[in-house]
């Protein structure tokens, strides 16, 4: 491609003409793709020429940019495509604005004309008419175009600056906004273990469709893909290798005392130029891996195999469907259908099957007639209907990678996951990332010509789950956030999801408020020194609303409470325990204290008294004593043990104790069980769980006393 920069005229130019010549400079450069053609209006793979507002699909001469912009758009998105690396998709975004401005008050469009209050009304038109980030990207591409006029000489304008504000990142501000906008980027955990239980059944019970559903999310659950890169995945791609004890961090493995293990990955091809590279799986998702690699293989073997005939010989490639005859014999009509793969047994009755059978030859001009076709005539109707650059896939992304069709894991026959037309066992198809996406949604495709909605139900509809819905990039999502959650380096996790800026990790990063909290905490007491219980409490107030904030060095709020300390962060959420602290796993009680112990001992005193009436009501079958009965003794419990650890005469004075949680419910969940939200996987944080476990083996000898 082209490297050439435009310079305006030395000589005195109108603006116009200059405008002209820089369109004659772009036409000569070379197009884009191979596919496009500058007069065209759509540009394949690129860049549709259309107005504000109108889809990018839409053909429509009516729809398309005003005559007197459209060659200066062709030439402009061309330029910056080429000398600035932009987005075509996002440079038309500035013309579709000044068009949408100009014409609102003249008839046609003259760049010369433009002044600074065209690009504050465009501005502040896409703040209307686009949500917030989509508006500031419009504002930018603004600045872009005006700067580029005023280089070229076409305007002669001040400087202008974008007046609309970047939103503020919603994976970093701590408000309810920015909760829904995790929730949107993560699965419904129901949705999943639905999945999981559809994978679940045997081979038998599973349509082609459903394997291909299913294996590709597991897949995607293995490891952080963009989903487009699973079809670039090859029917080898497993890899195996055994890791040494020294090398296994380097893997991400945990290193044990063997002295070996054996460790499994995927051959994934990344874009953005990272090419072939190795993932290893997590030891957990390793069987998943392996049952879904194998039933994705077995459904794409015959594929593969009558794509390995067509590359290794110019001979009609024999499958099982083809007669027994030689390549010049004439065939019947059935012997035809035969060899194109078309199966009668797939028909209840032999006038459908007939009628089938007619329609199939027609489509591909051929007569319904004896005796006129032989398998060498039908071995070029075979290879002309080959997809376009056969042997090899003809990927729509993914520049430079060439998979041949007889070892793509996702090599498929046509129709094979229709549920209606029978499969065509000598026409290649691969299914792509709008086919999944269908599979794990509600369709949103209409009939042709209709504005019905087609007959496509997703693998939840199918399997009667109802109208679950996630996306294929909500996996991804998810294993970068328990990568984050996890403390996962920053430049291992990008290089884990093919990511070229590890700036971009930040995006995908919905780590729970409750799990960065619990770092800072960890990092106070690491900071500010410990006593005999490793357990550091300062206290300051804090009131973060971003996680800038959350995680400066800023100590958590604590109070005083009746019986000792409460914990709690209220950045979190509100107190989930209000007045009945005993039972809270957030309470610590502190050796010494004896004011305190003195107000257990009362405590419990008074609760004995009270649970003797509870115990006569339930005798008397009041409604709800049952729970109060069981709610007393939990709580008597807990305050003897209490009061035990702090008669303790082996625990230091100013140990803070607490006990084991009660129950693991909590308000939050009860709430989305009521209003039927959806239900978001719990990213369980493994070093906090090390942490606890070892800080539960210090109170020992109260842990005798609790059992």
């Amino acid at each position: 491609m082209d490297n050439l920069i435009y310079f305006p005229s030395d000589r005195i130019q109108t603006p116009d003409s200059e405008i002209k010549r820089f369109i004659d400079f772009v036409k000569q450069l070379s197009e884009l793709n191979e596919d496009i053609r500058f007069e065209d209006h759509y540009w394949k793979g690129e860049v549709n020429f259309v107005k504000m507002g109108i889809s990018s699909k839409d053909r429509l001469p009516e729809n398309l940019l005003h005559h007197s912009i459209l060659e200066f758009a062709k030439a402009y998105v061309k330029y910056q495509r080429i000398n600035s690396k932009l987005k075509t998709q996002d440079t038309i975004l500035s013309i579709r604005a000044i068009e949408q401005i100009f014409l609102d008050r003249n008839s046609e469009v003259d760049l010369t004309k433009l002044v600074i209050a065209d690009f504050d009304l465009a501005a502040e038109n896409a703040k209307k008419n686009y949500k917030a980030s989509s508006a500031y990207h419009v504002g930018r591409q603004l600045k872009i175009l005006l700067d580029f006029l005023r280089q070229i000489k076409v305007l002669a304008l001040p400087e202008w600056k974008n007046p609309l504000k970047k939103p503020a990142d919603k994976s970093i501000v701590l408000d309810e906004e920015s909760e829904e906008h995790r929730e949107s980027k993560l699965p419904d955990e129901d949705a999943i273990f639905a999945l999981a239980d559809i994978f679940s059944r045997k081979d038998s019970e599973l349509s082609d469709r459903d394997i291909f559903v299913t294996s590709a999310v597991g897949l995607l659950l293995a490891a952080p893909e963009r989903a487009s890169e699973l079809f670039f995945l090859k029917q080898n791609c497993i890899h195996q290798e055994e890791a040494q004890t020294l090398s296994k961090s380097s893997l991400g493995l945990t290193v044990d005392g063997s002295n070996s293990e054996t460790v499994f990955g995927i051959r994934w091809y990344a874009q953005k130029n990272f090419g072939y590279d190795i993932k290893y799986i997590p030891g957990v998702m390793i069987p998943t891996v392996q049952l879904a690699i194998k039933r994705l293989k077995k459904i794409s073997e015959k594929a593969r195999l009558f794509a390995s005939l067509l590359e290794n010989s110019d001979k009609f490639p024999r499958h099982e469907l083809c007669p027994e005859v030689s390549d010049e014999q004439l065939l019947t009509k059935k012997q035809v259908l035969q060899a194109l793969g078309f199966d009668e047994s797939n028909y209840s009755d032999t006038t459908t099957a007939r009628t089938s059978g007619n329609q199939f030859l027609a489509v591909r001009g051929l007569e319904r007639k004896n005796n006129i076709y032989s398998l060498n005539d039908l071995n070029e109707l075979i290879r002309s209907r080959l997809p376009e650059g056969f042997p090899y896939v003809p990927f729509q992304v993914g520049a430079g990678i060439e998979i041949k069709w007889s070892e793509a894991l996702f090599c498929c026959f046509a129709n094979q996951f229709h549920t209606q037309k029978p499969t065509v066992t000598t026409e290649l198809w691969m299914p792509h990332i709008n086919t999944l996406n269908e599979g794990l949604s509600s369709t949103k495709k209409k009939k042709k010509g209709r504005h019905e909605l087609a007959n496509v139900q997703s693998i939840f509809q199918r399997w009667g789950y109802g109208d679950y819905s996630v996306t294929t990039h909500q996996f991804r999502h998810l294993l970068n956030t328990i990568a984050n959650t996890n403390g996962m380096d920053s430049m291992l996790l990008a290089k884990w999801s093919g990511r070229a800026d590890m700036k971009q990790n930040r995006v995908y990063d919905h780590t729970s408020v409750e799990d960065r909290n619990f770092s800072l905490i960890e990092m106070q007491k690491n900071e500010v020194g410990t006593v005999d219980t490793d357990s550091t409490y300062t206290f300051q107030i804090a009131t973060p609303r971003t996680l800038q904030e959350l995680n400066t060095k800023t100590t958590l709020s604590m109070h005083t409470t009746e019986f000792g300390l409460c914990t709690h962060s209220y950045i979190d959420e509100p107190c989930l325990k209000y007045r009945n602290c005993l039972n809270c796993t957030e309470h610590v009680c502190i050796k010494g204290d004896d004011e305190k112990k003195k107000r257990l001992q009362d405590r419990l005193r008074k609760e004995k008294i009270l649970w003797a009436k509870d115990k006569e009501a339930v005798s008397k079958n009041v409604t709800g004593s049952t729970v109060w009965l069981h709610t007393r003794e939990l709580t008597i419990k807990r305050c003897e043990q209490l009061i035990a650890l702090l008669d303790d005469p082996n625990i230091l004075d100013g140990t803070p104790l607490s006990l084991p949680p009660s129950e693991h419910v909590t308000h939050l969940d009860l709430a989305y069980q009521k209003a039927g939200r959806k239900r978001i996987p719990i990213i369980e944080n493994t070093q906090r769980k090390k942490l606890e476990e070892q800080s539960g083996l210090h109170d020992s000898l109260s842990l005798d006393l609790w059992s």
